[in-house]
């Protein structure tokens, strides 16, 4: 969120993931090939599915003088480290 003069006011980030971890349950796994055992494999999702909805809500205080602000909302998707594609980015502006 930027004010007027295009200052930072405001910055948030909030990471949505889905990690597949390997824990191995035996010493051969399947056809001795423990690395790639789909069965030992643990899915964490701390992602929002398709059609679901998020939100939040943020008390800023603002400093005095500040006449309006650009709030900027986007939908990353991270697919390397330090590689990102913009899905989706909305723009408001307020004014007080």
């Amino acid at each position: 969120m930027k004010d007027q003069n295009g200052k930072i006011v405001f910055s948030k980030e909030k990471e949505y993931a889905l990690y597949d971890l390997h824990f191995a349950q035996n010493k051969e796994g399947y056809l001795g090939l423990n690395d790639w055992d789909i069965t030992s494999m643990y899915r964490s999702n701390f992602g929002v599915e398709p059609f679901e909805t998020d939100s939040q809500t943020f008390i800023i205080p603002l400093p005095e003088g500040t006449k309006s602000v650009d709030i900027k909302a986007s939908f990353r998707f991270l697919y390397e480290k330090d590689k990102e594609a913009i899905w989706t980015s909305v723009t408001k502006k307020i004014e007080f």
